[in-house]
């Protein structure tokens, strides 16, 4: 049960100038969900004067449900009224719904939130059913241009000018930054040795966070001792929290495990057990979380072992200008302690991390600046030849860019 399995999609538009025809054209994102599984959902709305004609296509995070509908309709005032022609294709159960959503803007983006309702009369739906549903349409913001933010003076140098930067901060402050920090020492299981410093890591990265850069206390989810539903639950709040326009860090400390014969890493819970995988976390689990969750730029911190198989290391150059690309493109970067090894229960990983952060004075730091300016500190430092990584996250919808930490004044 879905938006893109719908019969009859109605959308109530609170316009604000109620002049004109409304504009629904584009492409709207967000997520939906049903009996606790979440939908990606992409509408695709093509507008001719009242006209209307596209597509929608839902993917269950889980990746056992994917449909694509085709649809047609008409604007009527205020109301938006789409009618499916065609299954595309369809996985899993299919039911034609209802939605009723109200209309925002707001910094930029146009945002369609309510729910969805199955109908009885179509037959396809059981009665009663229902789920939140939230589209996200970013708006065309206007680009930052050299000529919108340098000085009219012909002699003033673009790269030693601090205008970009100024501009770009602006901006930032407009957006908001999540972070959802996990922190893991005991472990139930006699067989998996409790650790000592995880909570103390989380609780030291949350507060530099709080106090130095852009996160809000109530945006920043802080677990210590979960279990694995309950990370799935907050990984599941984001992706039904955080828009395109956001920012996310999400922050790992707590036993990881190599598997071999799946060629798989692992972070274990809480209530992970030696014996059974049940309640361990994949790599290629958290990576489609990471994927799914439509942030701007989402950057993963891991402080455990052998979670540097979740990665590809690379490097790029860094100035104002620099800065500026790299926010423009999306991001899906991971920063590791170490690569397919053992790491140290005291982190000289963090420990190196939240230093740089604290003593960082610029109000634009890129998430690979910060770690080239502690990597080789913790090389040096480490008992064990640590060698932290930093990288994209391979199929997670990397697109070149990086996560900016925003300093606060």
């Amino acid at each position: 049960m879905k938006l893109s399995l719908f019969g009859l999609l109605i959308l109530f538009l609170n316009v604000l100038s109620g002049q004109g025809l409304i504009d629904v054209s584009g492409e709207w994102n967000g997520n939906s969900n049903f009996l606790k599984i979440n939908y990606q959902v992409t509408t695709i709305i093509n507008q001719k004067g009242s006209q209307l004609e596209g597509y929608s296509v839902s993917k269950s995070m889980n990746g056992k449900d994917s449909s694509k509908v085709l649809f047609n309709g008409v604007i009527d005032g205020t109301t938006v009224k789409l009618f499916p022609v065609k299954f595309e294709y369809k996985t899993g159960t299919a039911c034609l719904a209802n939605s009723i959503l109200q209309f925002s803007e707001t910094d930029g983006q146009n945002a369609l939130i309510g729910k969805w309702k199955g109908d009885i009369r179509l037959k396809t739906c059981p009665p009663g059913v229902s789920g939140n549903l939230k589209l996200y349409r970013e708006v065309q913001i206007k680009e930052i241009s050299n000529q919108e933010v340098v000085s009219s003076s012909p002699t003033k140098s673009l790269d030693n000018a601090d205008d970009i930067g100024n501009a770009l901060v602006r901006e930032l402050g407009k957006r908001k930054y999540y972070a959802l920090i996990i922190g893991i020492n005991n472990y139930p299981d006699e067989r998996i040795q409790e650790l000592d410093n995880p909570i103390n890591d989380a609780q030291s990265l949350a507060q530099v966070l709080v106090e130095d850069y852009s996160f809000n206390r109530e945006d920043v989810t802080i677990l210590e001792n979960a279990s694995r539903e309950e990370i799935i639950n907050s990984l599941d709040e984001l992706s039904r929290e955080v828009t395109e326009t956001d920012n996310l860090l999400i922050f790992y400390a707590g036993h990881g495990i190599w598997n071999e014969q799946l060629n798989q890493g692992y972070w274990l819970p809480s209530n992970a057990s030696i014996n059974s995988k049940s309640n361990w976390l994949s790599n290629s689990t958290i990576r489609d979380y990471v994927g799914g969750i439509r942030s701007k730029h989402t950057l993963l911190i891991s402080d455990a072992c052998f979670s540097g198989g979740i990665l590809k290391e690379r490097a790029v150059f860094e100035n104002s200008r620099a800065i500026l690309e790299l926010y423009k493109l999306p991001s899906r970067k991971a920063m590791t302690s170490g690569t397919l090894k053992t790491v140290p229960d005291r982190s000289i990983f963090i420990e190196y991390l939240v230093k740089n952060l604290k003593s960082n004075t610029s109000p634009l730091l890129s998430a690979d600046q910060l770690f080239r300016n502690f990597k080789i500190a913790v090389i040096n430092n480490s008992p064990n030849g640590q060698v932290p990584q930093y990288g994209p996250i391979t199929q997670a919808g990397d697109e070149g860019g990086d996560f900016i930490f925003l300093k606060r004044e």
